[in-house]
């Protein structure tokens, strides 16, 4: 019998192993009535489900019975997997490539198509794309002269950024790890000082993707202290890598990696450094967009990971993300939050279409995420065909309960 045919309720009893359902419940910061509803076959908020799972030290992926993203991909979605990984640690290495890599200017527009594939969730694309660069990137870096070794150790960062980040989406977290580690060595070697923060951001997240929501909390906090803008300063491109940080900070918190009252004061934090850059802005065109929108996403998501229902209730009504700079990725992440908001607050008609609209948007990210198998679980009101229809169009193991 597959993981997945199993019950949520059979897989924690599973996962609690040798501990009591007292001991998990003490190490969860939750009710020991929690923990029994879920073993009897119930539902629970989603921040006990978030405690419970890093309590177990696991994905609340694993504890609803979601195969790891690696093992469910489609066919094409491994071998570029396989085709990146390779590529990552060749590139780190220095294998020599007969490849004639292109100039620092071509292999920067490179960077760019490669980095639009991920946000707008073409993930076979990304890499193709990442397979060439990557070598490319590695030899141009090599070659490079006193002038240019600085641009081209940026371009190199930034290749090893946009292949952690893939990796984070696939599941391979070993991977993701290695790859925004080399990341910043080389910005360590050519002294660049904000991309280095940058990784740093994206480690956070891929901490928070992989349970580690106290080692996330801590690498952006940290981060966040050693780069923090002064009031005078205005540069765009730092104010933007901040903002990640704090509001990384502030998710990882709000997931148990520090206290509910540090992860409103990350948030403000956020929000007042969004206010001061105006509008969304990246450092460089290919990554994350950061402004007031942005802080806008993170803190529906903040809000879902307190429980704070009427403040989520809230944001729903004042975010909207007409802006063409928020990425793809982003307004279907915002979308989970609201339909997993509407879940709570019972409204399973709008739950089920606002999932729905998600799948349609973003049918290849979606399958690689943890929520929707949560909302699926929790659809109480929706029919059972329809729910089999959501259930398929995200990704999620039909077992799941």
């Amino acid at each position: 019998m597959q993981w997945s045919e199993y019950s949520t309720a059979e897989r924690l009893k599973s996962l609690r192993g040798g501990m009591t359902q007292e001991q998990l419940a003490e190490a969860a910061r939750v009710s020991v009535g929690v923990v029994r509803k879920l073993e009897r076959g119930g539902t629970a908020s989603l921040p006990s489900l978030l405690s419970i799972a890093d309590a177990l030290g696991t994905d609340i992926a694993v504890l609803f019975g979601q195969q790891a993203p690696r093992r469910s991909m489609a066919r094409n979605e491994r071998a570029a997997l396989r085709l990146v990984s390779a590529a990552t640690h060749d590139a780190a290495i220095g294998i020599p490539t007969d490849v004639e890599p292109g100039t620092v200017e071509e292999l920067r527009e490179a960077v760019q198509r490669a980095d639009a594939a991920y946000w707008a969730g073409r993930y076979t694309e990304l890499g193709t794309l990442l397979g060439q660069l990557l070598p490319e990137a590695r030899a141009r870096y090599d070659a490079a002269g006193t002038a240019e070794k600085e641009a081209a150790g940026g371009l190199l960062v930034d290749v090893f950024q946009t292949a952690g980040m893939a990796a984070n989406v696939w599941g391979a977290r070993d991977l993701a790890y290695a790859a925004l580690t080399y990341g910043r060595q080389v910005a360590s070697q050519v002294g660049d000082d904000l991309r280095d923060a940058h990784l740093a951001a994206t480690t956070s997240w891929v901490n928070l993707r992989d349970g580690r929501t106290k080692q996330g909390f801590a690498l952006a906090a940290a981060q966040a202290d050693r780069i923090e803008p002064r009031m005078s300063e205005h540069n765009p491109d730092r104010l933007s890598v901040y903002g990640q940080l704090v509001t990384n900070a502030a998710v990882a918190a709000s997931r148990g990696g520090a206290t509910n009252d540090t992860a409103r004061e990350y948030l403000s934090q956020a929000h007042a450094v969004a206010a001061r850059i105006g509008n969304e802005h990246a450092r460089g065109r290919h990554a994350q967009p950061y402004g007031p929108m942005y802080a806008a996403t993170q803190a529906m998501s903040v809000a879902v990971a307190l429980g704070d229902v009427s403040g989520a209730l809230e944001l729903m009504g004042t975010t909207r993300l007409d802006d063409d700079r928020v990425p793809l990725a982003t307004r279907a992440r915002y979308g989970l939050d609201v339909a997993l908001i509407h879940v709570e607050v019972r409204r399973w008609e709008p739950a089920a279409h606002q999932l729905d609209q998600v799948c349609k948007m973003a049918p290849e990210w979606v399958r690689h995420q943890t929520l929707p198998g949560v909302i699926v679980s929790r659809l109480a009101g929706v029919s059972v065909s329809r729910l089999r229809i959501l259930a398929q169009a995200a990704g999620v193991p039909l077992g799941v309960r």
